[in-house]
């Protein structure tokens, strides 16, 4: 029998396995509650849940299984050696511009201890509004004639098969490393070996995804694939130090000197910030990178790291994955969105802090430009989306419109894809050309629906480019084609949901009564951080509540609610963010409530005498958040 009667989510508890929960329970001493989280989480054994728990980067798999990666990097190597000019190309989200400032610092770093900073290291990131994603003809031409020898590419360039036939003519070794989904067949190299990459003539692609990959994990960030490559740089270049100084090679031990090891520890902070921010996963591998990596930002000694958390209101204070993925990201971002997308990687490079808080505050006004442009075009977008959009008949919203700032339309297809529930394509139109993002809902691969779409007609291909993930994604159509695209797009859309598909879900992880709830349990919780995609926050379910005491509003305009829930003799405060319309109905209502929420630390404590209420006993030291309710 399902918790919930009436709501407008549906409700999914999976089923408890008391078996596993005890013996997990038993061996690792933790609480069934804890216990059954990790089950939910995937982990059907003992091994992979105290794996789980434990997080060691001993558990990282060895980056020399990544396709390519090996001679990619004597390639570098080589290149640092002999005092080449080496480029590395960016992207301009968080991810790319974090993983750009990593790769960059390596090899810094990695000329400064071995060759006395022998080469020129410089970087690349395309303009987001003139140049699009991604690697393009003419930014290849003009760094050849910088003098550039070796191009790494970072969160991008997986499908840039022109491209890299391109810089091949030029005489440039292009090294791809990205995360993307690649497409289609794999090519000759040139030379006559077998190209791993999947993209003819590039030297190598470093990319967990290919079919060539022997790397157990899959699911890493752009910026994880850089922090592969550099842990590797790192061992190749003390290799080649020891044999051309004659000493004893460690290459067994794979040893990395001691100062580079320090580097990679502190690159750690950037591996977090582009791995929360680009919501992949965080499991297995990525959670271990996030969950260090959170700690090196906490404790960051980087100037743009510390001036960045202390315009967003961070300093001193320990950090969460929400604070990356709703503080630190967003202000990065707006480089590229609205601005200048070098200057994130100008501030997370920059070696005085004069110079970092400067770039840190241009970043928060930029911030600011990108709030206003975003809230003018959601609001336009909504608007569309209600007088143009059949929901009958329409299964994905796609809306296009001429006066949209493409570098904002992807937070806002991410708002209106969580606010109606189904796939969403916003196309900002500039001339004959439509820029557009897209994100989607759980039952609905994008990437491999555009991949569909592209080949529903034999004839010609209609779209110019695209690129992504299961939930996210890019692309770039003629204004001409968006009405053929958007009927094509729908019908196969239609094929691969169902009606089902778009009630919005409420994921539960366990059912428990009021009086289990307690701070040693909320404590206990924290062993499951840090939360994002993959492991979100546990959250609970109880029926049968009572709402006692005032219902009161707070927050603008009365935007949320506060109030007490009580069942037997135990009561907890709770808010509701986003629920200050609900007060008239809950208020009317005396009788039982099922309510689903997580448990959070209490703001402050209430000074009025509900404590007092008909002697019960509530528990101020743990705040119950509504996520959703039902009567």
């Amino acid at each position: 029998m399902a918790i919930q009667e009436l709501s407008q989510k549906k409700w999914i508890l999976p089923p408890l396995n008391i078996d596993l929960q005890t013996k997990i329970s038993d061996s690792l001493r933790i609480s069934p509650v804890l216990s059954q989280m990790l089950i939910n989480r995937g982990l059907a054994d003992v091994a992979s849940a105290r794996t789980f728990l434990q997080s060691n980067l001993s558990l990282l798999s060895d980056p020399m299984l990544l396709p390519d990666i090996d001679k990619s990097s004597k390639r570098i190597i080589d290149a640092l050696s002999k005092g080449e000019k080496i480029t590395v190309y960016g992207d301009y989200d968080v991810d790319g511009i974090s993983a750009t400032a990593l790769m960059v610092q390596c090899l810094e770093t990695l000329s400064r201890l071995y060759w006395n900073q022998k080469s020129t290291i410089d970087y690349y990131i395309p303009d987001r509004l003139d140049e699009g994603y991604g690697l393009s003809i003419e930014a290849i031409g003009m760094l050849c004639e910088t003098g550039t020898k070796v191009i790494i590419t970072v969160d991008c360039g997986v499908n840039s098969f022109e491209e890299a036939k391109f810089a091949r003519g030029k005489g440039i070794d292009l090294i791809i490393t990205d995360h993307h989904e690649p497409c289609g067949e794999l090519p000759e190299a040139g030379g006559g070996e077998r190209c791993q990459s999947g993209c003819d003539s590039a030297f190598g692609l470093i990319n967990p995804k290919l079919a060539a990959s022997n790397y157990p994990f899959r699911d890493l960030s752009g910026v994880g694939v850089a922090f592969m490559l550099a842990w590797v740089l790192g061992q190749s270049a003390s290799t080649s130090t020891d044999h051309l100084s004659g000493r004893v090679s460690r290459t067994g031990n794979k040893k990395v000197a001691n100062e580079f090891k320090d580097f990679l520890m502190n690159a750690m902070g950037l591996v977090a910030l582009g791995t929360i921010a680009d919501v992949v996963p965080l499991k297995q591998e990525n959670r271990i990178l996030a969950k260090y990596g959170l700690s090196s930002l906490q404790h960051s000694d980087n100037p743009g790291i510390n001036a960045l958390k202390e315009v967003a209101g961070l300093k001193d204070k320990k950090i969460y994955s929400h604070h990356v993925g709703f503080c630190l990201g967003p202000r990065i971002n707006a480089a590229g969105r609205v601005g200048n997308a070098r200057k994130g990687v100008e501030m997370l490079t920059a070696r005085r802090a004069e110079t970092a808080r400067e770039i840190a505050l241009y970043l928060e006004g930029e911030n600011k430009k990108r709030q206003k442009i975003q809230s003018d075009i959601l609001e336009s977008a909504r608007k569309k989306v209600l007088n143009d959009v059949d929901f009958n008949s329409d299964m994905a919203i796609i809306i296009s419109d001429d006066n949209w700032h493409k570098g904002v339309i992807g937070v806002v297809a991410s708002r209106l894809a969580s606010e109606f529930y189904r796939p969403v394509i916003i196309i900002a139109i500039d001339g004959e050309v439509g820029h557009g993002s897209a994100r989607s809902i759980p039952n609905f691969h994008l990437h491999n629906a555009l991949v569909e779409c592209q080949e529903f007609s034999r004839d010609r291909k209609l779209l110019i480019s695209f690129g992504g993930h299961a939930q996210a994604a890019g692309l770039r159509i003629l204004k001409k084609d968006i009405s053929e695209f958007k009927r094509i797009f729908n019908t196969i859309s239609i094929g691969q949901m169902r009606k089902e598909d778009l009630i919005p879900v409420q994921n539960i992880d366990i059912e428990v009564k009021l009086s289990s709830i307690s701070r040693s349990l909320l404590e206990e919780l924290k062993c499951l951080l840090p939360h994002g995609e993959g492991n979100p926050v546990p959250v609970f379910a109880t029926r049968d509540i009572s709402i006692v005491g005032q219902i009161r509003r707070f927050g603008v305009n009365g935007k949320h609610l506060g109030f007490y829930v009580r069942q037997g003799d135990v009561s907890f405060k709770a808010v509701a963010f986003g629920m200050g319309d609900k007060i008239e109905s809950l208020s009317g209502n005396n009788g039982k409530y099922s309510i689903t929420y997580v448990l959070r630390h209490p703001f402050q404590k209430e000074t009025n005498n509900l404590s007092n209420y008909n002697s019960v006993m509530y528990r101020e030291n743990v705040e119950i958040e509504i996520k959703d309710i039902s009567t």
